[in-house]
Formats: C-alpha cells, structure tokens, sequence
C-alpha cells in the first residue's frame, strides 16, 4: 500500500505520471491551477497505490511524492534543489535531470563540494535550480570555465550542464580539448536534436528528415551532414574517460540515467578521470508533439540514431590505457 501527494501548483499537466501508473490511479482534474495548467490528481484509494514511485520519477517538475508507509517515502525531494518552480515547458525532461544530478550529490555525499557550470540554452537559469555554487558561463564555454573551476579548487566537483546547441556547435572545440586533456570534471549533456530556448532551429544533432524553423524541409544530410554523435566522438580519443549515453524521458530510463551519472561523479570523486553523461531528452514544444508524443519519439527516432549505454570506461588499475 502506497500514498502518493500531489502538488497541484508544480504542476505543468504534461501527463507523464498518468502513463507511468501501471495502476491507472492518476489522472486529469477539471479544474486548472493558479498558473493555468490543467493539473493531475490521484483518482484511486491510498490503499489502490503500490509506491512504485514511477510517477514521481518521471515528473519533470517535482510534483509528486510518494510513500509506501507514512515513515518510508520511496521517493524524497532531495536537498540539493531550490523551492523554485522551473520555467521549462511542460514534459520538458531537464527537471528530471536536474533532479537526478542532485539526488547523486546528495546520495555520495559531495552537495558540500559541488560546483555546477550553467552555460546559455534552457538551462541558463539552472542556477536558480540548484541549491549549491553555480558558475555562469558565455556560449559553450562551459568545459573551459569548469576546468578553471577545478584546477582553482581540485577538492570541488565541478559539473557543465549543456546543451547539444551550447556543447556540439559553439563549444564543440571546448569539450573536445576538455576530454583530451583528461580534465577531472563531469560534464552532462542534454541532447534534444534541437536548439530550444532560441526558437528551435537545425542543431548539430538534429536528425536526418528532422523537421525545425531552419530546416522546414527536414534535414537535408548532403547540404548539412549527418548528425553529430558526441559521445562516440568522445569515445575515440585515446584519453581514458568515462563516457555513457542515457535518457530522461520516462521512468525506467530515468532509473538507468540515474546509475550513469552516479558512476560519473564517482570517477570525479576518485580523482580517475574525465566524465560525460549524454542524456537523450524531449523538447516537445519544439518538436511540435505533446509530452506523451515526445516520449514516443525519443524511443522510435533518437534512440536508433543515438544507441544509449556505456561507451568507455577508464581502464582498470594496471591495465593499458
């Protein structure tokens, strides 16, 4: 038996939670809050509610919170976020993200230590988000900022939160040499196959046919190339690195991110290497879709482009690099 708390306030109506309830106990109120939204509501009896927590899991914008006893919550708003509503569209999966980063500083101990990089894109105001130092950094310069962060400061764990605009066009020569140089910092990068907070044109990761205000046509790959896949590029360089590529846009990929980005704090933590956690997330008001829609397009068109998992790993005490 569960209980499951709504946040009627928080929340942007993107529908998330309803899908990820294998119960069917959520659903749409017929009212809309104070910020115009169509919120959800928990529609069953407490005792209906297994606490799986899949819907707080997948909610972008902290909304929900769940307990399996009223002393056991199996999902907990953790301390390394602000109060702050975030102004991300809603089913915008960078709130999960966000969540997530600060679940694994808080879970290994280093919110003390932690020093966050928020370059422009969607989540230039991410320093509003969380609840640690946060640097502001120019376009894509992000990596270079981090670096100075943690030569300054070796104890800190540094961390650039970008986007695939931010880090694959403007700061592409950035990350590159940041990974080469074997830069002990964790960079995070949020891949939407669009620019977002500018109006969403062509990126450098948009896909083949991929419809956007500057290719409304599609993506024309022998006027512009083919998308470009940064984890992999990462992955060839002969530095050792811990390089994986997640995604955010519904509950059980949420759960594996959640693995990845850990094991890339931890490498920073342990002083082994440089760290890259690509995460594939939606931009549904830029795609044109729904939330549900956007979710559904992550896993039948980005998924094949961009194959998630882990792509290196430093080698092993003793090994060969």
């Amino acid at each position: 038996m569960g209980s499951v708390a709504i946040d009627d306030v928080r929340c942007k109506g993107c529908g998330r939670c309803i899908v990820e309830c294998p119960r069917d106990l959520i659903g749409y109120s017929n009212e809309l809050n104070e910020r115009g939204y169509q919120y959800v509501v928990f529609k069953g009896e407490p005792e209906d509610c297994s606490g799986c927590a899949l819907c707080a899991i997948a909610c972008p914008d902290e909304g929900i919170e769940v307990w399996r006893r009223p002393d056991a919550q199996t999902f907990v708003t953790t301390t390394g976020l602000t109060e702050r509503m975030t102004h991300y569209c809603p089913g915008c999966t960078h709130g999960v993200v966000h969540r997530i980063t600060a679940e694994v500083l808080e879970e290994l101990g280093l919110l003390g230590r932690a020093v966050g990089i928020a370059p422009v894109g969607c989540s230039v105001l991410a320093y509003e988000y969380f609840a640690f130092d946060m640097f502001e950094a120019a376009h894509g310069r992000a990596p270079a900022v981090a670096t100075g962060a943690k030569r300054a400061r070796p104890e800190c764990i540094v961390f650039a939160y970008q986007g695939d605009g931010d880090l694959a066009s403007i700061g592409g020569n950035e990350i590159l040499h940041a990974a080469n140089r074997g830069e002990k910092i964790t960079v995070i990068f949020i891949n939407n196959a669009v620019y977002g907070m500018t109006g969403g044109q062509m990126a450098p990761t948009t896909l083949p046919g991929q419809v956007t205000t500057t290719s409304p046509f599609g993506r024309d790959v022998a006027d512009t190339g083919r998308p470009l896949r940064v984890s992999e590029l990462l992955a060839s360089l002969g530095t050792p690195a811990f390089i994986a590529r997640g995604a955010a846009h519904d509950s059980k990929s949420a759960i594996k991110l959640k693995q990845y980005i850990k094991r890339a704090f931890e490498y920073q933590r342990d002083g082994t290497c440089f760290s890259f956690v690509e995460v594939l997330s939606t931009c549904p008001t830029n795609w044109g879709l729904s939330p549900n829609e956007a979710t559904r397009w992550v896993e039948e068109s980005m998924k094949p482009c961009y194959p998630v998992g882990v792509l290196k790993e430093p080698p092993s005490e003793g090994g060969e690099t």
